[in-house]
């Protein structure tokens, strides 16, 4: 794609795609920075955007990447925050390095095992549990129903449920 073709086929997607980033993000500063962000990632790899078949699908997926990213980077980590209370909290009544130890043994596989999931699954539940975010957000923010995240989170949640049981019955032996 060349310069002209691409000030006819990208700049003018500049507006949809400020408008979308901003409902993601509540905040119109942040989403100029990821549309120009945008403009310039696809600048950059002007030569391959001839193999894309949907330019604005494309665009508008970049869009969406690049906003969770920023609301990842921005927001609390509930879980992390719950634990950190947690340990505050007992280490107030009784100081317990293994109970510490195994607080931080399990969240870290909670997350390993939210890794595992299937893509849909783990955004779903990611955004849910971890970032805190409304089943009526993560629907807007991955642009399906309601239901199929209220399904997406039940069903992670019981995988990792399944995976988490069937490790601790291991361990009991």
């Amino acid at each position: 794609m060349d310069s002209k073709e691409f000030k006819i086929r990208i700049l003018p997607l500049g507006n949809k795609l400020h408008r979308y980033a901003a409902g993601i993000l509540k905040d119109i500063q942040d989403a100029e920075d990821i549309v120009q962000e945008i403009f310039l990632k696809l600048l950059n790899m002007q030569d391959k955007l001839d193999e894309v078949q949907n330019i604005d699908a494309f665009t508008f997926r970049m869009t969406r990447n690049l906003c969770l990213d920023r609301l990842r980077a921005s927001r609390p980590k509930l879980m992390d925050e719950m634990m950190e209370s947690a340990l505050r909290n007992r280490e107030a009544v009784d100081p317990d390095p293994e109970y510490e130890l195994i607080m931080n043994d399990t969240v870290r596989e909670v997350h390993n095992l939210i890794e595992k999931l299937p893509e849909q699954q783990q955004t779903s539940i990611y955004l849910r549990d971890v970032e805190g975010y409304s089943n009526e957000e993560i629907a807007e923010i991955m642009d399906i129903e309601v239901n199929a995240v209220r399904v997406n989170v039940s069903r992670a949640r019981k995988s990792i449920r399944e995976s988490m049981t069937k490790a601790y019955q291991k361990w009991k032996i």
